[in-house]
């Protein structure tokens, strides 16, 4: 079951999916406030990709759509995905893949602009709104991305 973050916290549930493997693959996200209050959802193709990087790829979206938000600089962010492998590599820098290097990059520079970001794993039925927007981002033409 889905828990709001703590006070003053925005939580990201994201997750990736694929129709074949290999095959095509799509992302999404859902933000939220500590009322659980929708703040922000994201859907998109990522091409085809190996399951553990479509995971981070949607990490790494989630962290670039906040950090293009200014409402969520110096904010507490937290980002929850089903994926235990890629949890592990954001909370472990040393366990990353070094072929995968400038994505963690990426996430690592834009994580400056908040004042925390958590990750923590989330069993799948806890992500059942951000599963639902990956299958729908495998078929996208374009990204879809929305403030609330």
């Amino acid at each position: 079951m889905w828990s709001p973050p703590m006070t003053n916290r925005f939580k990201w549930n994201v997750d990736g999916s694929s129709i074949e493997k290999p095959g095509p693959c799509g992302i999404g996200g859902v933000l939220r406030n500590h009322h659980e209050i929708l703040l922000g959802i994201f859907s998109l193709s990522v091409g085809i990709l190996d399951s553990n990087i479509v995971e981070l790829r949607a990490v790494v979206k989630a962290i670039e759509l906040s950090a293009s938000n200014c409402f969520l600089h110096h904010k507490h962010i937290i980002i929850e995905s089903d994926s235990a492998n890629v949890i592990s590599w954001m909370n472990n820098p040393h366990n990353r893949p070094w072929i995968h290097h400038k994505l963690f990059s990426s996430a690592q520079r834009l994580a400056s602009c908040f004042d925390s970001i958590t990750y923590t794993h989330s069993y799948r039925e806890s992500n059942h709104m951000a599963d639902h927007l990956t299958k729908q981002g495998v078929h996208r033409i374009s990204d879809f991305v929305a403030w609330l």
